[in-house]
This record gives C-alpha cells, structure tokens and sequence, in this order.
C-alpha cells in the first residue's frame, strides 16, 4: 500500500480542480508516474522478480530522462513538464526505492523504521507537487518541511485506514515496538481482535496524525497557502478520513473508511477560507 495513486477518481483529483491547465496537466503526469510505480509493485499480478525487473528499467528510464533522452511514452510526457516546473530527480528516484520497500521489508521495527517507507512513497510526490503548484515566500527548508509534514500525515491515514487490506498482503506498517506498549499482541493483530488495547493503540497513531497535519498547516508562509490549496483541499479530506477512523471507534479490519461527496465539499470549501484566511 503506497502513497502514490492517480489523479483522476482519488481524493487528490478534487485539489486539481483548482489549478490552471499547464499546471493540471504537469500533476497528471507525475501522478500517471506514481501510479505506474504503486502498480508495479502493488497490483499483485506481477511475480517479484519481474517487479523488480521493471523497477530497474524505471531507474535507469528516470536517467535517461533527465538526460534529454527519454524513451518511453510516459517520460516523453513528463520531459516538457520536468523543465517547465524544474523539477528535481531525486524525488523521481526515491518513489521507486520507497515502492521498492513493499517487495523486501512487510514490518517495521519502530516509528523510525518507518519514516524512510513514508518518505519513499508519499513526501516524495509532495516534493513534486509543491514544485508545480508554486511557492514565493516559503523558505526551501520550510517548503521542504511541509511536503514531509503533509506526506507522513496522508500516509499515515492510509496506513490506518487500509489496516485490513494490508494484513491481506502480509504487511503490517504499524511499528511493532508501539503495538507491544499498547499490550496489543501479533495474534490479536493477525486474528483482527478489536480490544481495548487496539484501540489505545490506534489513539496513539490518530495522534501522531493529527500532529502532522497541523505542523504542515502552520509552516508554510500564509502568502504561499493560496497556491498550495490543492493540497489543502487533498489534506483536509484526507484528515476528514483519519477523523471518520476515530468516530467509528477504528473499525478497520473490515471496513475501508470513506466520506460522501457532500462532506468531501464541506471540506474543500473548508481549504479555501483557510487558504484565502476569509472568516
């Protein structure tokens, strides 16, 4: 389960609505890039030696791109917007090693184990993304801060929301030192036992996001937030999802939470007094 998806049909594709034409069409190439990594690896119909096959084409077809001398259709694509936003490499390169994490590693350690999955998978694609919406007065730092802020924030709703569906594929991104403090065993976890130390558990993880959410919110300069509203209308449905986590009481073992389309407008509508600060 990675962060990356495709624009259209996502909770993402609402903050495209926002953005002009040039700028809408750049997003849609990088999120088609992100989407064909997430696939490569998380589709489940490709034998992991083959995944990562392709993944290695895909390192070396990124070269190639910022090389001027891309070869597949896709990275043709993205030439035109890689020099009209400058966007950097490295991003491009860390989304197929974070991808790349899903066919080696299914559990983690502690919270820091899994900082480097979430920066692989999600800060990554903000790091383009704040490329391409645009930013005059936040500092290359804070900037930086606010992609990382926000991609551990929406990943870490990901990883609560989808708890059922990775069990699936055998991956558990809960880290195993918190599950053990919360007296919440790999039995109860395995066997989908909804108890009070799950849900001390996934309080403990609700938190976290939240924090995250707000960090970001706060660091970017309030002269850059009505660029950014694309992510602001992106990250408050997604913290609407965490939020819905909480009042189900998190139920997600065999529930995928999601919000109808008139709270998600609620929310973008939210994004916008926010990011224009109207009352």
């Amino acid at each position: 389960m990675t962060g990356a998806t495709a624009a259209q049909g996502s909770n993402f594709y609402a903050g495209f609505l926002f953005l002009p034409r040039d700028k809408r069409r750049a997003l849609t190439a990088v999120y088609a890039y992100c989407r064909m990594i997430d696939d490569i690896v998380d589709s489940g119909h490709l034998p992991e030696a083959q995944a990562q096959k392709m993944l290695d084409f895909w390192r070396e077809e990124v070269e190639r791109l910022f090389s001027d001398r891309p070869t597949h259709s896709l990275s043709q694509e993205l030439a035109r917007h890689v020099k009209a936003f400058d966007l950097p490499k490295e991003p491009f390169l860390d989304l197929i090693a974070g991808c790349e994490m899903d066919l080696k590693k299914k559990r983690y350690e502690t919270f820091a184990d899994l900082e480097k999955y979430l920066y692989g998978v999600a800060v990554t694609v903000g790091l383009l993304c704040v490329r391409i919406f645009g930013y005059e007065k936040t500092s290359e730092e804070d900037i930086r801060e606010y992609a990382r802020n926000m991609g551990y924030a929406v990943q870490l709703t990901n990883i609560l929301r989808d708890v059922g569906q990775d069990l699936e594929q055998g991956r558990i991104y809960l880290p195993q030192e918190e599950l053990a403090a919360a007296g919440y065993t790999m039995d109860d976890l395995l066997h989908r036992r909804h108890t009070p130390a799950w849900t001390n558990l996934m309080r403990g993880q609700h938190e976290r996001a939240k924090i995250h959410y707000q960090r970001a919110r706060n660091i970017l300069h309030p002269a850059d937030r009505p660029g950014m509203l694309p992510a602001e209308v992106m990250g408050r449905v997604y913290e609407g999802i965490l939020d819905e986590i909480k009042a189900l009481q998190y139920h997600v073992f065999f529930h995928k939470v999601s919000l109808p389309f008139l709270r998600k407008l609620r929310l973008a509508i939210d994004a916008i007094r926010f990011s224009y600060g109207w009352p």
